[in-house]
């Protein structure tokens, strides 16, 4: 009997970690105009980005379907493994309804299925430690409890570099849009209550760093945990960013990662941010 764990790909770790850590990554599928794609097998991040630079709209994203949370279980519950679910905030997908309801199919088996509240490299956080609970030879039902224990202290604040897809999701007016980037306007956002949500703004991007890191030394950073840097199609800001905070906190165990299609669609490049558990 093994302990599996299991995520979607709006955790934006690389696909290569499955083999790596002994997880399951499901895959999303983006609709860019009448063309579907399947994240990790269809799609790269970085065809992603070059669809998203050329958009006009942005795409559609689809939720991760109870057949498919089946197919997976089916296997393990077979095997007589326990499982630990852990997908994208209720808040911003059906997906965790999706994983309730394959469940029900498999009622002898022990699965159990977190609402995290997180997405991208928040949700990252939340899936490492649990693989390292794992290692640590905890039961999937201890897993749960931990991540559910520690998913509410998990900060995610990011800096909206263009404000172009913004607009094109409806999140923002022309005008709106137009007057920001000429005044150079950067937004804040944060993921609170399962949500992402603006709770700042910026002149500039350097500005909306020091924003950020300003959010986290209020929260307090928990260096128990690691702490996680993150980008969509933005290397170079991240890496400011990073540098920025060990200038100011230099401290912690620090991962980075790429922003993928779920919440690239939304941000779309140029965004970069910080994932942490707080005190």
């Amino acid at each position: 009997m093994a302990v599996r764990i299991i995520t979607d790909s709006s955790c934006d770790h690389p696909f290569w970690v499955q083999e790596k850590w002994d997880i399951k990554m499901m895959s999303f599928k983006v609709i860019f105009g009448d063309k579907e794609y399947v994240e990790g097998k269809t799609l790269t991040n970085q065809q992603f980005y070059e669809l998203m630079h050329a958009a006009t709209e942005i795409p559609k994203t689809v939720q991760i379907l109870p057949v498919e949370f089946e197919e997976v279980f089916r296997p393990y519950a077979e095997a007589g493994d326990e499982m630990v679910v852990l997908p994208i905030s209720k808040h911003m997908s059906g997906t965790y309804n999706s994983a309730l309801m394959a469940k029900e199919q498999f009622p002898d088996a022990k699965i159990y299925v977190v609402d995290t509240l997180n997405t991208s490299f928040g949700l990252g956080l939340l899936v490492d430690m649990a693989v390292r609970f794992r290692d640590q030879g905890m039961g999937a039902k201890e897993i749960a409890e931990r991540i559910d224990s520690i998913k509410e202290k998990v900060r995610l604040y990011a800096v909206i570099g263009d404000l172009k897809y913004l607009k094109m999701g409806g999140r923002l007016s022309s005008a709106g849009a137009a007057v920001g980037t000429l005044l150079g306007i950067k937004p804040i956002v944060c993921i609170r209550d399962g949500k992402v949500i603006g709770i700042d703004k910026a002149r500039g991007m350097k500005a909306g760093y020091q924003t950020v890191l300003s959010y986290a030394e209020k929260d307090g950073i928990d260096t128990d945990y690691p702490v996680y840097f993150g980008h969509s199609d933005f290397p170079d800001g991240m890496a400011e960013l990073q540098a920025m905070y060990n200038e100011r906190f230099g401290v912690g165990e620090i991962h980075t990662s790429e922003i993928g299609p779920i919440v690239g669609t939304h941000a779309g490049p140029g965004c970069a941010g910080i994932a942490f558990v707080a005190k």
